[in-house]
C-alpha cells in the first residue's frame, strides 16, 4: 500500500511562500487509486522560486519521480508553460508524465505478451489448408521459406514496425533449382504481390483478433503495400494544401468529431495512434502547441513521451472548444458510440455516450465520404495526410532531422521514401542563393 500523504495546498503563491523551507517537498495528490500520483513542491531558501516535482506509485512501496519545472513564484517571471509553471499547468505536466510513463510501460507488457509474427502466420496457414487443400499448401510453402525462416518470425505483433517490414521485403530472392546461392534475384512482382497478401492477411486477423493498437495494423498495412511502384504510389498520396484545406471542411461539414480528427492529423502530420491518444493537457492553446504522444513504435524506452507541434491559429480556435470544462486526462478526440435497440420487430440505434476513437477502422466509412464531398480521389488513405505534412516541411527548407523529428520517424526512412522531394526542396534553396555570374 502507498503510504498516506499529508497533502497541502500549492495552488497559490501566497501559499506557497507561507511554506516553510524543508528538504523534502510538500505533495498534493493529483489522482487517487491503487496507483496514486502525487504533484510535489520543492521550498527553496533566500526566496528562489521552488520547483515542481511529479511522483507516482508503482507498488512494494516504490515510487518514480520526475522533475517538472519552475514555480511562478517570482512576479516577475511569466509562467512559460514548459520551464516556468503555474500550479494548473504543473498538474497537467505531472498528468501527462505518468500517462506517458503508463503508456510505455503498458507498451512493453504487451509486447511481451503479443503473438509473435510466426504464431499468426501459422495460425493462417492452418487457416487456409482447413478452406482449401491445394491453395492452403501454396500459401504454406511461401509463407513458410520467406517469413517462418527469417528473422522477422520471432518479433512481436505489438513490436511490429513498418520499417521492419520494409528491411524482410527488400531482402526477400528466388530460391529453388536452378537459381545461383551467391547472387539470387529478387521475386517477380507478381510472387511478391502473393507473399505480401498473404503474410498482410495472416498479421491482420491476428492483430485484430487480439485487439492490438491501430497502429500496429498501420504499420502492417504500410510495410505491405502492393509492390506496383511504390515510390509513385506514395507521391499520389502526397495532397497539395488546397486540396488538405478542402478534406478537412468535407470532414466537419460530415461530421464536427471526424472533422477535428482529420484536422489534427493533417495539422501535425500525426499518425492515428498518437491523434486517438492526445488528452485535453496536450492542447496548449494558450502557447499555440500541442504535444503530441510519441508513436508505440521500436523497442525500448524513447527519451521523451511527447513532441510539440506548433499549430496556426486558426486550428487553434477550432480545438479549443473541445477542451472548455474538461480535465486533462479526458481524451482530446471523442466521438458518439451508438448501441443497436430492438422493440416492436423494429432496430435501430441510439446514442450511448461519448468515448475516444479507438482503431483506425472506424475511420473508413466517414474517410471514404469526406472524398467524396471534398472531390478528392477514392484511393487516398487517411495516411496521406502524414505524406502531405512531411512533404510540406521539406518544401518549405525545413532540415530533414527536424522534418523527422517532428513526425516521429527517422532520417533514413524521410530520405527513403521523400527523396525527391528533399532533392526538389534543396535544389530551390541552392537557386535563391544564386547570383548572377555575368556583369549586364
Amino acid at each position: 500500500m502507498p503510504r498516506k500523504v499529508s497533502e497541502h495546498r500549492l495552488d497559490t503563491r501566497a501559499v506557497r511562500r507561507a511554506l516553510k523551507q524543508r528538504p523534502k517537498p510538500y505533495f498534493r495528490v493529483v489522482r487517487r487509486g491503487a496507483l496514486p500520483l502525487h504533484l510535489g513542491f520543492y521550498k527553496q531558501a533566500d526566496g528562489r522560486p521552488g520547483t515542481w516535482i511529479g511522483r507516482r506509485y508503482l507498488g512494494a512501496e516504490k515510487y518514480e519521480t520526475q522533475a517538472l519545472g519552475i514555480a511562478d513564484d517570482d512576479p516577475r517571471t511569466e509562467a512559460d508553460g514548459v520551464r516556468v509553471l503555474t500550479f494548473d499547468q504543473a498538474v497537467a505536466a505531472c498528468t501527462a508524465w505518468a500517462d506517458g510513463r503508463l503508456a510505455v510501460e503498458r507498451a512493453a507488457a504487451a509486447v511481451v505478451s503479443s503473438p509473435t509474427v510466426r504464431a499468426a502466420v501459422e495460425d493462417y496457414i492452418a487457416f487456409r489448408k482447413a478452406r482449401s487443400a491445394t491453395s492452403g499448401r501454396d500459401a504454406g510453402f511461401s509463407l513458410t521459406h520467406h517469413v517462418l525462416s527469417s528473422p522477422l518470425a520471432d518479433v512481436p505483433l505489438a513490436a511490429l514496425t513498418e520499417e521492419a517490414l520494409t528491411t524482410w521485403r527488400e531482402g526477400l530472392r528466388r530460391g529453388g533449382k536452378g537459381v545461383s546461392s551467391d547472387h539470387p534475384p529478387a521475386l517477380s512482382r507478381a510472387t511478391l504481390a502473393r507473399v505480401l497478401n498473404d503474410l498482410r492477411a495472416a498479421l491482420t486477423a491476428t492483430a485484430r483478433r487480439t485487439r492490438l493498437p491501430g497502429d500496429v495494423l498501420t504499420a502492417i498495412r504500410e510495410g505491405l503495400r502492393a509492390p506496383s511502384s511504390p515510390d509513385r504510389a506514395r507521391e499520389a498520396q502526397v495532397l497539395p494544401d488546397a486540396d488538405v484545406r478542402r478534406l478537412v471542411e468535407a470532414s466537419y461539414a460530415l461530421d464536427p468529431d471526424f472533422g477535428a480528427l482529420v484536422l489534427v492529423m493533417a495539422a501535425t502530420g500525426c499518425r492515428f495512434d498518437q491523434a486517438a491518444r492526445m488528452t485535453v493537457g496536450d492542447l496548449q492553446a494558450g502557447n499555440g502547441r500541442l504535444m503530441v504522444p510519441m508513436a508505440r513504435k521500436g523497442r525500448g524506452t524513447k527519451p521523451q513521451t511527447h513532441a510539440a507541434r506548433p499549430l496556426p491559429d486558426d486550428v487553434v480556435a477550432r480545438l479549443r472548444p473541445l477542451v472548455a470544462g474538461r480535465k486533462a486526462r479526458d481524451p482530446l478526440l471523442t466521438r458518439w458510440h451508438n448501441r443497436k435497440v430492438t422493440g416492436a420487430g423494429t432496430i435501430g440505434w441510439e446514442r450511448d455516450g461519448r468515448r475516444a476513437w479507438r482503431g483506425a477502422e472506424e475511420m473508413q466509412r466517414p474517410w471514404r465520404l469526406a472524398l467524396v464531398r471534398a472531390e478528392l480521389p477514392g484511393d487516398l488513405v487517411p495516411y496521406s495526410l502524414r505524406h502531405s505534412s512531411i512533404v510540406r516541411g521539406l518544401k518549405a527548407g525545413l532540415p530533414v532531422r527536424l522534418v523527422a523529428a517532428a513526425h516521429d520517424t527517422s532520417v533514413a526512412m524521410i530520405e527513403k521514401h521523400y527523396g525527391a522531394f528533399i532533392v526538389d526542396a534543396a535544389e530551390e534553396l541552392l537557386r535563391r542563393a544564386a547570383v548572377p555570374m555575368v556583369a549586364g
